[in-house]
């Protein structure tokens, strides 16, 4: 047996095999590409519901910050008023 029989005998039996070896690797990785995307996908997911959550996160903040505000301001008022009411009492004590 010569060296061009023995290339002969042993190219298609290496072509025979080497295309399925192929198509198991293409597959192998179009798998794991899948998965890429998929885990893209979801982290984009996630990444939209936290920008939506601080969002909701700053929107309760400045309500909550409003409301502060607001009480302060009725407490200032409110303490203003005693304040008015304190002048005139020791205004007419003096008298």
């Amino acid at each position: 047996m010569g060296f061009f029989e023995f290339l002969i005998a042993t190219v298609p039996v290496i072509l025979f095999f080497s295309i399925p070896l192929y198509a198991i690797k293409r597959g192998s990785d179009q798998k794991d590409e899948k998965l890429k995307i998929k885990q893209l996908r979801e982290e984009k997911e996630l990444e939209m519901l936290k920008q939506e959550n601080y969002l909701l996160e700053n929107k309760q903040m400045r309500l909550e910050l409003d409301q502060i505000k607001e009480q302060r301001a009725l407490k200032e008022e409110n303490r203003v008023k005693e304040d008015k009411w304190l002048i005139r009492d020791s205004e007419d004590k003096e008298l």
